[in-house]
């Protein structure tokens, strides 16, 4: 074998090395939802010895709490309405107060109404209680059946697509050979025709979604304060990792739909930081604490709302998918 066909095999097989390494990342997904379900179902299996106690409901009422979101590169939080249910029971002559009512994670701003109907303040329920802890409590203690057929049917198919990948990723690199100007960059173009493939689709789910708040139904809303919000975004660069400050447009407002209180922090589609206070200062200015507001919300669950729905600066995200198409086709002549 001559040296440059030597280095050539060589590339390739460093490609064909570091494309397995990206199937095994994207397998860890599947993974840790097998890993989250065996581990839920494990606690399922506990609580079922639990023993069992007359409870009743003295709290039911909303509330809001901020959430951290966006992981571990950044400090910020959003607001979400929680149900707040709390009960008493007395176990050997001692009382107890729970809040928790079912062994599935609350991750807020979901079936709030209906968890309040079924615990109206009075009520007489069914308290089930760790005999060896026994402040640890719940009212039910059964995952619905549908979860689990939800979290099968996302592994099968996560893993489908991995292995629909595996195999036809080097088929499509191969016919990709024959089409483009520098066979030696066929699997680069292919790379970034999926990547663009799978950002045309993450775009036009953005764009759906921000049309059908559009079409949801308004309420009148109230505005409780309006400020600005500052936060910390890590930023990773020569194998040194910072922290910056971003500032954002905090407004809260509450509304009210079928005699549940809500309160929501979600003002415009797509929102995102700044790294001018000014700047942020400026859009809260708009928001009067104290004054009226249209408040757009989801008819199938009134805990998610939006004051501006849509957007025309979400049409500037479609220019993503387009650059790296572009970039496929420099790459490939």
């Amino acid at each position: 074998m001559s040296p440059p066909e030597a280095a050539r095999h060589r590339r390739k097989g460093w490609r064909v090395k570091d494309i397995w390494y990206v199937y095994l990342f994207a397998g860890a997904f599947p993974a840790l939802l097998v890993f989250a379900a065996v581990y839920k179902y494990i606690e399922v299996l506990q609580v079922r010895s639990w023993s069992s106690v007359p409870g009743r409901i003295v709290t039911s009422a909303t509330e809001s709490r901020a959430v951290k979101t966006g992981g571990v590169d950044t400090s910020d939080t959003e607001l979400r309405n929680f149900a707040r249910v709390e009960y008493d029971y007395t176990v050997a002559g001692r009382q107890y107060r729970g809040n928790r009512v079912s062994i599935g994670e609350d991750l807020g701003d979901f079936e709030i109404e209906q968890t309040l109907a079924r615990y109206p303040v009075g009520r007489n329920v069914t308290v089930y209680y760790n005999p060896n802890r026994r402040e640890q409590s719940m009212l039910e203690r059964e995952l619905p059946s549908t979860l689990w057929k939800g979290i099968a049917v996302v592994v099968l198919v996560l893993v489908a697509l991995i292995v629909g990948a595996a195999v036809g990723f080097p088929k499509l690199a191969g016919w990709m050979r024959a089409v483009v100007g520098n066979p030696d960059r066929a699997p680069l173009v292919t790379a970034l025709l999926a990547f663009a493939a799978f950002a045309l689709l993450i775009v036009y789910a953005v764009h759906k979604q921000a049309r059908a708040t559009r079409r949801w139904p308004t309420v009148p809303g109230r505005i409780e304060s309006a400020g600005v919000r500052a936060y910390e975004v890590r930023k990773t660069g020569n194998s040194r990792i910072r922290w910056k400050t971003r500032y954002r447009l905090d407004v809260v407002y509450s509304y009210e739909v079928a005699g549940v209180r809500y309160t929501g922090d979600r003002v415009g589609t797509g929102q995102v930081g700044s790294f001018s206070e000014a700047f942020a200062d400026k859009a809260a200015a708009r928001y009067a604490p104290g004054s009226a507001v249209a408040v757009h919300y989801n008819p199938e669950n009134p805990a998610e709302s939006i004051v501006q729905p849509g957007g025309n600066g979400l049409l500037a995200l479609w220019l993503f998918p387009l650059a790296l198409g572009a970039l496929a086709y420099l790459v490939g002549r």
